[in-house]
């Protein structure tokens, strides 16, 4: 591993706005940083946090956090984020399956998943965060309107998330298979990725998919 990268790993859990599943409290350490337990919109495997932050920014009366199990991603992330002086979004160093044993007080009300490696192989199939087994975390710790969003460029993990919707009978809220084709994307759909720019630069179509757990008047 390169030295520079050991240096974030280690610099990383320094930062006020990183937060690592291992410490003790740390729900409450979260909370006590974003000034409540109000709901949050989580990102998962968030990266350098490209939704989360420019979410924060868009909506700075509502939290935000981003988790990704590899600590040296999130040190782009903190550092984003403090260069636009923002206080309503931080970084949790944690494995998605932990996410449901680490929070019992906070609650999402969105959950946007952006960009994950598609795991193409039927043998990885378990590994997809659109899996049943990830779907039971995610029930956990999502409010009873809350939604989920998938954003992907993969046309298995696309197809595979809709066959999934069907199975486990969720609620489809949207699905497009070419997202930017339509003129009418909501604020929050018009983010881009730094991955999203680059498939988009390749000339791949964005997939994007809305679901949900319970029906929502």
């Amino acid at each position: 591993m390169p030295r520079r990268k050991h240096i974030k790993i280690a610099e990383v859990r320094t930062f006020e706005n990183v937060f690592d599943y291992k410490q003790e409290n740390v729900e409450q350490h979260i909370i006590n940083y974003l000034g409540s337990d109000k709901p949050v919109t989580l990102e998962l495997g968030c990266g350098q946090a490209d939704y989360s932050i420019n979410l924060a920014k868009l909506y700075p009366h509502r939290n935000f956090i981003g988790v990704d199990r590899k600590a040296a991603r999130l040190w782009n992330a903190s550092k984003n984020a403090n260069s636009e002086k923002l206080k309503n979004v931080a970084f949790l160093i944690a494995y998605i399956e932990k996410l449901n044993e680490i929070f019992q007080r906070i609650k999402a009300e969105e959950i946007w998943i952006t960009f994950p490696d598609p795991y193409p192989r039927r043998s990885s199939i378990k590994k997809r965060l659109v899996h049943p087994r990830f779907l039971e975390v995610y029930k956990n710790i999502l409010l009873p309107e809350g939604k989920i969003f998938l954003k992907t460029d993969d046309d298995t993990l696309y197809a595979y998330t809709l066959k999934v919707i069907e199975e486990e009978k969720l609620i489809l809220h949207k699905s497009t298979d070419d997202l930017y084709k339509s003129d009418l994307l909501s604020e929050e759909e018009k983010i881009q990725t730094k991955y999203e720019k680059q498939h988009l630069a390749e000339g791949k179509k964005i997939k994007l998919v809305c679901f949900s757990f319970n029906d929502i008047a």
